[in-house]
């Protein structure tokens, strides 16, 4: 099985990005390819699948994406790869965490190709790993009532200033708890923090 990929980014499409690594090019489906340069130098973890017709990889640059992405794919019958990387592209990972504690179903079905049946699936399957092997991160979200939904007004924001989900991430992560900073203050520190970059 191909665990890591370590290269150059050769070319990109809508929904994958070719990895040069040596003189082989690996097709390697990401979050969000637009967010990759050409020429870039990159690491991904990647997940393996192996079918009968062919095979696919999966690759993300951050651990908690690769985490959240098995746990959907290998532990809720009915998510596939391909669901699970399209629900990553509409809901961060770690807000999925968060919506899978609050059992929030809503957030879940906005992704395109999640129904009900499936969102409920993830909601039961998912909430004893949450609460399990995520429970650092959920109490980074506990500091203060409120800062969950917050952060969510932040990432939407961003998003539709056209930010990539990767940008988004590496600005939450920046910006730490929000304390006590409104919503407009906090998409004005993510800002100043992505113009820099």
């Amino acid at each position: 099985m191909i665990a890591l990929v370590r290269g150059t980014i050769h070319r990109r499409s809508d929904t994958a990005v070719i990895v040069l690594v040596g003189d082989i090019g690996y097709e390697v489906r990401v979050i969000d390819p637009a967010s990759f340069e050409i020429g870039e130098e990159v690491e991904l973890e990647t997940y393996h699948v192996v079918k009968e017709d062919r095979q696919e990889l999966y690759g993300f640059v951050e651990r908690l994406d690769y985490e959240v992405f098995t746990d959907l794919v290998e532990h809720v019958p009915g998510v596939g790869a391909k669901t699970a990387l399209n629900l990553l592209r509409n809901v961060s990972a770690s807000r999925l965490v968060e919506a899978v504690r609050e059992q929030n179903i809503g957030l879940l079905t906005s992704a395109a190709g999640v129904g009900k049946k499936n969102a409920e699936r993830i909601l039961v399957e998912l909430r004893p790993i949450v609460n399990r092997k995520y429970a650092d991160l959920l109490e980074v979200g506990d500091h203060a009532a409120g800062e969950p939904a917050v952060l969510v007004e932040v990432e939407m924001a961003l998003r539709s200033l056209g930010y990539s989900q990767r940008e988004i991430s590496s600005a939450l992560r920046e910006l730490g708890p929000p304390k006590d900073r409104s919503a407009e203050q906090l998409v004005s520190d993510a800002l100043q923090y992505l113009s820099r970059k």
